[in-house]
C-alpha cells in the first residue's frame, strides 16, 4: 500500500482547514460532521479564528439587517432579530455559560462550591434571571441603537469580532480553575505566545479596517474599554471562581458583547 507523503505546505493548509471546520464546529450550529484530531496545532489555529469567525457571523447578521432596513419592520422588531440571529448562530452555547456564571455566583458559597455549581447542568432561579437580563439588555440596547440610526454593519461586523479577540487576552492571562473540563482541555492544548501574538495582530488589522469603513475613531475606543474589562473579568473571576473555564469563558464574550453595545449607544 502506498503512503501519502504531504510537504510542509500542504501540511500546514490541512492544519488551517481543519482548525477552521474546528472553529464551526465548537462555537456554531454548522454542521460539521468530520472528525478532527484535537491537538496543539489544531486547537491553537482554532482559538486564532475565533475573531473572524465572530465577524463572520456578524456579516451574516449585518446582511439580514441591510434586508430588514428596506422593509418597514420597526426598530423594536429589527432589534430583537438582531439579538436571535447571534444567539442561533451560537445555538446558546455561550448563553449557557453565562447562565451558569449567574447561578454560581448569585449561590453566594464559597469557591468549590461555585465551581460545583458551574458544573451542574440543571439551571437554577438565578441563572435564569441573568439569563432574562442579558437578553433584554441585547435587544434593548439594539432597538435604541436602531431607533437613533447608530447601528451599522459594520458595528454588527466588530461587535462579536471584538468579544471573541478580547477572550484570548482572558484565556491567556487568567489559569483554570481546576484541572478537569473542556477549559482546562482547551488551554493546556494552546501555544499560547502564539496565540496571543496572532490575536494581537487580528485586532489591529479589524480594528483598523472598521475604523477606516466608519471613519471614526470609537472602534480605538472600544478596544481600550473591551481591555480594562478584560483585567476587571479576570480579578473578578479569580476572586470568585479561583480562575477561568468554559463557562466563565462563554459568559465573557456574552457579556463582553453586551457591553459594547452599551458603550456604542453612549459614545454615539
Amino acid at each position: 500500500m502506498a503512503i501519502k507523503k504531504y510537504g510542509k505546505g500542504q501540511t500546514f493548509l490541512k492544519t488551517i482547514l481543519a482548525s477552521v471546520l474546528l472553529t464551526f464546529q465548537f462555537f456554531t450550529i454548522v454542521p460539521v460532521t468530520k472528525n478532527i484530531d484535537l491537538n496543539h496545532k489544531t486547537v491553537t489555529g482554532m482559538f486564532q479564528f475565533l475573531p473572524w469567525l465572530g465577524a463572520f457571523m456578524g456579516a451574516v447578521v449585518a446582511l439580514i439587517f441591510e434586508g430588514l432596513q428596506l422593509t418597514n419592520s420597526s426598530s423594536l422588531l429589527i432589534g430583537f432579530l438582531m439579538a436571535m440571529a447571534f444567539i442561533i448562530w451560537t445555538g446558546g452555547l455561550h448563553l449557557d455559560g453565562f447562565t451558569d456564571m449567574g447561578d454560581a455566583y448569585f449561590s453566594y458559597q464559597d469557591v468549590k462550591k461555585r465551581q460545583e455549581i458551574l458544573d451542574d447542568p440543571r439551571v437554577g432561579a438565578f441563572g435564569a434571571m441573568a439569563l432574562l437580563f442579558l437578553v433584554l439588555t441585547k435587544i434593548i440596547f439594539l432597538t435604541e441603537l436602531v431607533t437613533q440610526g447608530i447601528l451599522a454593519s459594520y458595528w454588527l461586523i466588530f461587535v462579536p469580532f471584538l468579544a471573541r479577540a478580547a477572550l484570548g487576552f482572558y484565556l491567556v492571562w487568567t489559569k483554570p480553575s481546576k484541572d478537569k473540563g473542556i477549559g482546562f482541555f482547551f488551554r493546556t492544548h494552546i501555544h499560547l505566545t502564539q496565540y496571543l501574538l496572532f490575536t494581537v495582530v487580528s485586532l489591529l488589522m479589524g480594528t483598523a479596517l472598521i475604523m477606516y469603513w466608519a471613519h471614526t475613531w470609537i472602534p480605538a475606543v472600544l478596544v481600550g474599554i473591551t481591555l480594562i474589562a478584560v483585567v476587571f473579568y479576570k480579578m473578578w473571576t479569580k476572586k470568585n471562581f479561583g480562575g477561568a473555564s468554559g463557562d466563565l469563558y462563554g459568559a465573557f464574550i456574552e457579556g463582553t458583547e453586551a457591553l459594547l453595545w452599551i458603550t456604542l449607544l453612549c459614545l454615539s
